[in-house]
């Protein structure tokens, strides 16, 4: 461990979520009966470090307002939706965007925390797949995503009230509703709706190459989800190098690493975003933000999900230990791919303004503080979401 780390407070393995959206409820029995059990639980809970501070985006309340209307206009929280209300408040998905984007201007914000809603949603939607095993249904879903994000980028267009849906004047100033598309392939499921309207206005702004990683990194992301999805109707349990390479993709990182600099009007050139000590940066902090997810969730995807892709089984079917050691070895992993990537920005970072120039070295420490703030906004959620815990009895 680095010297200057201060660590966090141990934290605890949390037990099963509640109130869920009412399509996910209906999974529960069925998940359960695939579940792989782990009885006994881990005595030493996990010790999450981090040596930045976490700051608190001033505009949480704008965020907070936004999300929720955001999520009951696309439909996410609902009969159809991956939450009920209840549950989509109780995730805190507007505090993890203000504590992970501290200094975003009000409007970029609110741009990323609807990205952030719906790759959650996403994740979520793909929970129930796995309970149906439906895995031609899931191909197609990934398949209409694509379709969501056309190349060419459109205005979104202005808000249109259709019988029924809420009234403009309790929408975000300027929003418009997500529903009201015209065209041949209007989306129906509320994910696709919900893309299809961060992409339109997410799109529009950026130039074709920009536009193109974006929407390869949201594609990424989702269809991620099948390698996933395939490894649970099989019964495979990956192995850690595998396992560790697909879940960066699996947690959305190429999304959550390119989504800020895009809207912030920046962006790191190609052969600078490709430069190994960018890509070893990038990968040591994928690592460290999913090994904590992986902590975090454990007994909920374990135990009510039947989930084999987590990094606690992953190393305690390699390792054949101890559930207790699979938890200790996955927090010495985090905490290293945490020294490492310190290390790398210390380092390694400021090396690359002699080989780039100094408009590119500026460009990359900028890069490397959002990436540092993303952690550390990420490490401060945890204990105050709902989305993985709930009490036991």
């Amino acid at each position: 461990m680095s010297a200057h780390r201060n660590h966090a407070a141990p934290g605890v393995f949390t037990g099963l979520p509640s109130g869920l959206g009412d399509s996910a409820e209906r999974t529960v029995a069925a998940l359960a009966r695939r579940a792989h059990a782990f009885p006994e639980l881990p005595s030493r809970p996990p010790v999450f470090a981090m040596p930045y501070p976490a700051r608190l985006n001033p505009r949480q309340a704008a965020a907070r307002a936004r999300a929720a209307q955001w999520a009951e206009l696309t439909g996410l929280t609902g009969p159809a939706g991956a939450w009920s209300r209840e549950r989509f408040d109780r995730q805190e998905l507007a505090l993890f965007t203000a504590l992970t984007q501290p200094d975003l201007p009000v409007e970029e914000l609110l741009l990323v925390g609807d990205w952030n809603v719906w790759a959650f949603a996403v994740d979520d939607h793909f929970v129930t797949v796995k309970a149906t095993g439906d895995a031609a249904g899931a191909r197609r879903f990934v398949a209409r995503l694509a379709a969501c994000m056309p190349s060419a980028a459109a205005a979104a267009p202005g808000p249109r009230r259709r019988a029924g849906s809420p009234d403009p004047r309790h929408r975000t100033a300027g929003a418009p509703d997500p529903r009201d598309r015209t065209g041949p392939a209007q989306p129906q499921h509320p994910v696709e709706v919900a893309l299809a309207d961060v992409w339109a206005r997410s799109a529009a702004a950026l130039p074709p190459d920009l536009r193109r990683r974006l929407r390869d990194a949201a594609l990424d992301f989702a269809a991620a989800n099948l390698w996933e999805l395939d490894n649970t109707l099989a019964g495979r349990v990956p192995d850690p190098v595998e396992y560790l390479q697909m879940r960066r993709r699996t947690a959305g990182t190429p999304l959550s690493t390119v989504l800020p600099l895009h809207v912030r009007g920046r962006d790191l050139p190609p052969e600078l975003l490709s430069h190994p000590t960018v890509t070893a940066l990038i990968e040591a902090f994928a690592d460290n933000v999913d090994l904590r997810n992986d902590l975090y969730s454990c007994r909920k995807e374990t135990e009510l999900e039947g989930e084999l892709n987590n990094a606690v089984p992953v190393f305690r079917h390699f390792l054949r230990c101890s559930r207790q050691t699979a938890v200790d070895t996955v927090t010495d992993l985090m905490n290293a791919r945490l020294d490492c990537f310190d290390r790398i920005a210390r380092e390694d970072v400021p090396h690359l303004a002699e080989e780039f120039g100094p408009e590119a070295g500026r460009t990359a420490t900028a890069f490397t503080g959002g990436l540092k703030d993303w952690l550390a906004g990420d490490h401060a959620w945890y204990p105050r979401t709902g989305r993985y815990t709930v009490a036991t009895g």
